[in-house]
């Protein structure tokens, strides 16, 4: 279910300007999650699922066939597997190295 892309982060990284999805980063690199897009209940969704906004997470794998994608929140210490468009409401920012 969980495996590699087929394409690579090579090419020009939004990420590195500013706020981009969850979707938009490469793997294993860490981000803070700096706002959550959505209405209420993805915001309670989210806060039960123990995601927060400042929250450190990293993205752990991506589904192959664009399945859902795997995150682990670093700050809580869950893990869990969010669907495309939940994850495309999460937005984050490159974490600095005194929150690594």
């Amino acid at each position: 279910m969980f495996g590699r892309k087929s394409h690579s982060h090579n090419a020009v990284r939004p990420y590195a300007e500013g706020l981009c999805s969850l979707l938009e980063v490469p793997e294993g690199q860490i981000f803070k999650i700096a706002e959550i897009r959505g209405g209420q209940g993805l915001h309670r969704r989210l806060l039960a699922l123990g995601f927060h906004p400042g929250d450190l997470i990293t993205l752990d794998n991506e589904a192959i066939m664009n399945g859902p994608v795997l995150v682990r929140n670093l700050t809580t210490g869950t893990r869990i597997a969010l669907g495309r468009g939940i994850a495309q409401k999460i937005m984050v920012e490159a974490a600095g190295s005194d929150e690594q």
